[in-house]
């Protein structure tokens, strides 16, 4: 395993000379700025086969270092119309996902920023699923969950962070690359998973661009952020 992961971490310092000639200091070693910022987000999957038209949501962060939260729908198969309020003590966004046919796999997110992983606290909020005739769908609708207990108490992701140890850095940007390279990961499931070098991975841990897939983009948008040419992931 040593000589495997040497081999990758020259590989990563080999790219950050060719896609960032100011970062060519890149090492397994490398991590984010101290000016950079930790997305935290929560994906939403549907159930194909419960034809979801309609999918209402709410998310709440605790307002102490973390931002307002904000959404993306994944893919194109539906539209979203909602907002934000704030109060004492969170913010928090919510809103309502219409299908153009029904809503199938991944289909939205909702994330937050924070200045610490160890600061950041939401609230899962509520969330209800429609047939196309108005009829309330149940367990037709998963969602993400890979917080540490033993820091976090929450229902969002740190994105980036792929071993699990709060820290976004060039060995999380080596599981990366090498799960792309080695497996051709593309579409994922919710609960699908692999197992590299002694780390349990979901697949959905490594769309970091968001887009529903697991490709060479994600790659690129990781090593962006651990060179410092990223300050944040924007979705």
């Amino acid at each position: 395993m040593k000589h495997i992961f040497k081999k990758i971490a020259a590989t990563i310092s080999a790219a950050a000379m060719c896609a960032a000639p100011m970062a060519n200091a890149l090492s397994a070693n490398a991590a984010a700025s101290a000016n950079a910022r930790y997305t935290f987000r929560q994906v939403y999957w549907a159930d194909g086969s419960a034809n979801v038209k309609k999918f209402e949501f709410s998310f709440a962060v605790r307002k102490y270092h973390d931002s307002v939260p904000f959404y993306n729908l994944i893919g194109d198969q539906a539209t979203i119309a909602g907002g934000g309020s704030a109060g004492d003590s969170y913010y928090s966004c919510g809103g309502t996902v219409t299908a153009k046919t029904r809503l199938s796999g991944p289909f939205l997110s909702v994330s937050a920023y924070s200045e610490n992983p160890a600061d950041y606290a939401d609230s899962f909020g509520t969330c209800r699923a429609y047939k196309a005739n108005g009829q309330q769908s149940y367990n037709s609708i998963y969602y993400s969950n890979n917080c540490n207990p033993d820091y976090l108490d929450c229902a969002a992701f740190l994105v980036g962070d792929l071993n699990g140890d709060l820290i976004i850095d060039g060995y999380d940007y080596s599981i990366l690359e090498y799960a792309v390279n080695q497996f051709g990961i593309s579409s994922y499931g919710y609960n699908s998973v692999l197992s590299i070098w002694g780390n349990t991975v979901k697949k959905y841990q490594m769309d970091i661009d968001n887009d529903g897939d697991v490709d060479s983009d994600d790659v690129a948008m990781h090593l962006s952020y651990i060179s410092n040419q990223l300050t944040r992931f924007d979705k």
